[in-house]
């Protein structure tokens, strides 16, 4: 993209026109073990079930050898596969257990001491990416937590955990990234939220974990997740307790639940049916959420909040705890491989202090889009002769909603000077498949009225979404985002068209 497209952005206000619709991008801690997979029916004890995806807010895996193990042994329990979407269920004895993955041309992922629930399934999601060179070492990285054990108790109003992490990973790799944090699952990208990160070193040294910038109460767990660099994934798990103080002179009042945003993108970032599913094939799906907090200041400053939970449901009555964060943190991103376009989804949020949680939030629902991409027709790559006042055109893949929105830009190659498809008063072309060149008037009497003849340029589109309600948007669409405006990092165009216009 030209290093002038963002000043560019500024002058024509687009940002403004979207401020109103957007949401702020969230962290996502998971509720626990199982990452927030969501209500599914019940079954045998001894069963473990979830997704292993590519990616946070990935697509599915599938094909890949499931082997458990009594966790700490080799006692191997049982052997299963991933179907077509990623999913796997394997009924093995109940207990704790080591899960390893491996498949050709992939890293290996393993999970350690993952501890099944005796009265129902034990749900995880589980990330393997593709080797970066599948010639190397495919093995996960041997990884030791020291200082917390299972069943450790600690004080959340002492504010630290002591540990301390060393990675081993197979020679000749070395160690890429090392993640920890309390009651979630850590892992690569913007998606994951607040957790202690340790890039390119063996070994942490001795750190202090703070349980309030988790909003830790109760029993949960202490995760490492370390990758090395040949994409290789160990994550383990320690079962511990973080106790708070009981309040009972404390009056909660529930958060308003401000906005919610399912954003697909038709291109994978590798950081993010009535039947599970993970996120489209070579596609990113997740569901952002922002909360109001609301205070009763009569009785402060008790009534702050501990923290907030974030609950989910697919069928609007059967809500589920996905996630906790901390009291200073307002916002949240459900990236579920359950997630599925055309899946409607519930969310509400409550307030809490010690054992004391508020009554629920409203709820609000959004629907997730499917994925669609937009290519160029013409002027085609390489076109010459093209007028000096071209006419772009351009297909969508497929038509999502009744409100797509365009905009596009072409880049002189000699001068580097950049104009868009629009003028300042319409930045979006709405439901519109071509545009000609100043056909609104914007660049009559200036140097751009025309292109100029001769000349070498380059266009694309660099918004292309889709939303599904013009004014109070819940669910985006997005195949272009050169901008950043719906996803921070952007998302870049397919086609990147040159042509040559007529001398």
């Amino acid at each position: 993209m030209h290093p002038n497209i963002k000043g560019v952005a500024a002058a024509l206000g687009l940002a403004l026109l979207l401020a109103a619709c957007q949401t702020q991008t969230a962290p996502r801690p998971d509720g626990g073990p199982g990452g927030g997979l969501g209500p599914q029916p019940t079954a045998e004890s001894g069963t473990v079930a979830g997704f292993v995806v590519n990616a946070n807010a990935g697509e599915g895996v599938p094909g890949s050898a499931v082997a458990a193990y009594e966790a700490g042994t080799d006692n191997l329990l049982g052997t299963t596969s991933t179907a077509s979407d990623g999913s796997f269920s394997l009924d093995v004895a109940a207990g704790a257990v080591d899960l390893r993955f491996e498949k050709e041309g992939y890293a290996g992922s393993q999970v350690l001491n993952l501890r099944l629930d005796e009265e129902g399934v034990t749900r995880i999601a589980v990330i393997q990416r593709e080797a970066f060179n599948p010639d190397w070492p495919t093995t996960p990285p041997q990884v030791t937590l020291g200082k917390v054990a299972d069943g450790n108790v600690y004080e959340a109003a002492f504010g630290f955990i002591p540990y301390d992490v060393t990675v081993s990973p197979a020679a000749p790799l070395t160690t890429d990234l090392i993640y920890a944090a309390l009651g979630k699952t850590p892992g690569s990208g913007f998606i994951t939220g607040y957790r202690e990160l340790f890039v390119s070193t063996n070994a942490t040294g001795d750190r202090f974990l703070d349980p309030l910038r988790y909003a830790a109460a109760g029993p949960t767990t202490f995760q490492v997740v370390a990758y090395d660099t040949n994409g290789n994934r160990t994550q383990l798990f320690r079962y511990v307790e973080v106790s708070v103080p009981f309040i009972n002179d404390v009056d909660l009042v529930p958060p308003e639940l401000r906005s919610v945003m399912a954003v697909t993108l038709n291109k994978q970032i590798g950081f993010f049916s009535v039947q599970p599913q993970a996120a489209p094939a070579g596609a990113n799906l997740y569901v952002d959420l922002a909360w109001l907090p609301k205070m009763d200041f009569s009785h402060v400053p008790n009534d702050a909040p501990y923290g907030y939970r974030v609950y989910r449901s697919f069928d609007g009555d059967d809500f589920e705890l996905i996630g906790t964060v901390a009291g200073s943190t307002t916002f949240y991103t459900d990236a579920s491989p359950l997630l599925a376009p055309g899946r409607t989804v519930h969310y509400r949020v409550t307030a809490f202090v010690g054992e004391l949680e508020s009554p629920p939030s409203n709820v609000l629902v959004t629907t997730p889009l499917d994925v669609f991409d937009v290519r160029l027709t013409g002027p085609g790559d390489g076109a010459v002769g093209v007028p000096v006042a071209p006419t772009f055109t351009w297909e969508a893949s497929t038509t999502l909603s009744g409100y797509h929105y365009y905009a596009g830009a072409v880049w002189d190659t000699l001068t580097g000077e950049n104009a868009w498809f629009a003028s300042p008063a319409s930045p979006m072309l709405v439901n519109r498949t071509s545009w000609t060149w100043n056909e609104d008037g914007a660049y009559s009497n200036t140097p751009l009225e025309t292109l100029q003849r001769g000349r070498s340029y380059e266009w694309q589109l660099i918004e292309a979404y889709a939303l599904d309600d013009p004014v109070h948007p819940t669910a985006v669409s997005i195949a272009a985002d050169g901008l950043g405006l719906w996803f921070p990092f952007g998302v870049a165009s397919t086609d990147h068209f040159t042509f040559t216009t007529a001398p």
